[in-house]
């Protein structure tokens, strides 16, 4: 059975998640994350567009998409997706991160 509707063409990706997206909150490194789904479409997509089924891969436009789109809470996660951890030369949270998005969109959490 189809979870998801299709999406009106009036509405944008975003304002169709926040009707139709399941959330979760994780805990990474002591810091609390909230997430909201993407659609399959739209993750298969950025897939596509960042290598990540093949070709040249770009690792970090694709973290950087995710955070900026999945992670709703803290804001400033969504705003600034990986620049966030960037500024904080923060490596570990941001790649314990991407495995709770990853897992967390293909319903494996």
């Amino acid at each position: 059975m189809k979870k998801w509707l299709d999406r009106p063409k009036g509405l944008t990706e975003r304002g169709y998640r926040k009707y139709m997206a399941k959330q979760k909150e994780v805990v990474v490194n002591g810091n609390k994350f909230m997430l909201q789904s993407v659609s399959p479409r739209w993750y298969f997509d950025l897939n596509d567009r960042c290598g990540m089924t093949g070709g040249k891969r770009k690792t970090a436009e694709y973290i950087d998409e995710l955070f900026k789109n999945v992670v709703i809470d803290p804001k400033e996660v969504s705003t600034k997706g990986f620049d966030y951890f960037e500024e904080a030369e923060d490596i570990l949270t941001p790649e314990k991160l991407l495995g709770e998005i990853e897992s967390f969109l293909r319903g494996r959490s």
